[in-house]
């Protein structure tokens, strides 16, 4: 495999996708580098465009054997970069710090690998280059535009780095099978009550105090009415209030996130955290306006896809490199895409053996490891190559 004989280009491809981040729906120069680097090599279907910034691949359409998608994101965060490489973003504000370029990279390093290998393919490969997986539902904007039909697709897979531990080390391939990611929602709290003087607070309805008890009785929705064996999670992440010392606001504003491994649980807490909020507030005289909604679902490992890819390994002499790990509270709109056909989701740790541990995705200082990235191609191009006589047998 000519992985060795690209990865300098594909290591540049990385390093300049880093140094211009696009956020979600922004990607239009993404993808184009993108399209630069792959060409336009004859009998491949290029379907730029898609869901707005989206990039489809297809390889091999008209093979009679089963279609299997690769998917890799693109989108960057909004923050500022403090890695201090040489490679950093050049655009203020906008940083990968998911390591989007890193997976893009790889796939599109595959994309050239399986593209010389054409003739080997038993079934059509299609490569999904998606925006905006950071909060923007890229993953379902894709799928609503049709990315999983014509040819259908049998199965997806997709991977991400440094997860789910920041120490765990390189060289080991993780995932869990079932639910593997959290279905995660977001929610806003407006907690309308009656300002005035802080020394009359009597004369009031002290929407502080009431968005207080707010905060305090959505901890419940997670001690006290969700099995304790079920791992979710309510966040407040943001209070806004007043505007000085003495004066006690009319309004404040509540935001946070919901999270859980189960759907039922993820709608569970939507409606409590609606109602409690709500209530509470009642209960004081004061009002509430409250958008409360689920935004990515829960991913779920397929076991015939996962049986897939623990047999790719085994055939390339891997598969001791396949472990289990705990599911994690983090959210991954992949999810989307499971939802309508069977997939795997797995992670590549990114710490060094020689070191203790590197800095966390969304971090400010974060880089993806470059060493990543002949690992990520070379599992790409391998199960796109297996994946029809694997998934028929």
């Amino acid at each position: 495999m000519r992985v060795q004989a690209i990865l300098r280009e594909v290591r540049e491809l990385r390093h300049d996708l880093h140094r211009h981040p696009e956020l979600g729906y922004e990607e239009h120069g993404t993808a184009r580098r993108i399209l630069a680097f792959i060409g336009q090599p004859d009998g491949v279907e290029i379907r730029p465009g898609v869901a707005g910034t989206g990039l489809v691949i297809l390889i091999g359409k008209d093979k009679p054997g089963p279609c299997v998608a690769l998917r890799a994101d693109m989108d960057a965060l909004a923050m500022e970069e403090e890695s201090g490489v040489a490679w950093a973003s050049t655009v203020p504000g906008k940083m990968h710090a998911c390591g989007h370029d890193g997976h893009s990279a790889m796939l599109a390093g595959a994309a050239k690998i399986l593209v010389e290998k054409a003739e080997a393919l038993e079934g059509p490969v299609k490569l999904i280059f998606q925006p905006a997986e950071e909060g923007g539902a890229g993953g379902l904007a894709m799928r609503e535009a049709g990315v999983l039909n014509d040819p259908p697709v049998a199965a997806i897979y997709g991977l991400h780095n440094n997860l789910p531990d920041p120490a765990e080390k390189m060289g080991q391939i993780l995932y869990t099978p079932g639910a593997m990611m959290a279905g995660t929602g977001v929610f806003e709290i407006e907690v309308i009550g009656q300002g005035g003087h802080a020394a009359f607070p009597h004369r009031c309805i002290d929407p502080v105090y009431i968005g207080a008890c707010i905060v305090d009785q959505l901890q419940g929705l997670v001690s006290r009415m969700v099995d304790p064996l079920a791992p979710a999670v309510v966040s407040v992440t943001q209070f806004h209030a007043g505007t000085t010392h003495n004066i006690i606001p009319g309004k404040a504003f509540l935001k946070g996130t919901f999270r859980a491994l189960s759907q039922d649980i993820l709608e569970q807490l939507r409606d409590g955290i609606e109602k409690r909020s709500s209530e509470v507030a009642r209960a004081h005289g004061a009002q509430t306006r409250v958008r409360c909604e689920i935004q990515y679902p829960v991913l779920v490992n397929d076991g015939r896809a996962e049986s897939v890819f623990r047999q790719m390994l085994e055939a390339i002499g891997e598969s001791h490199r396949l472990k289990t790990c705990e599911p994690i509270m983090g959210g991954e709109d992949f999810a989307y895409f499971l939802e309508k056909v069977p997939g795997f989701f797995y992670f590549l740790p990114a710490c060094p053996e020689d070191q203790g541990r590197i800095p966390m995705c969304h971090h400010p200082a974060y880089d993806f490891n470059d060493d990543l990235l002949a690992t990520g191609i070379r599992l790409h191009v391998e199960t796109a190559l297996r994946f029809s006589r694997l998934w028929g047998s």
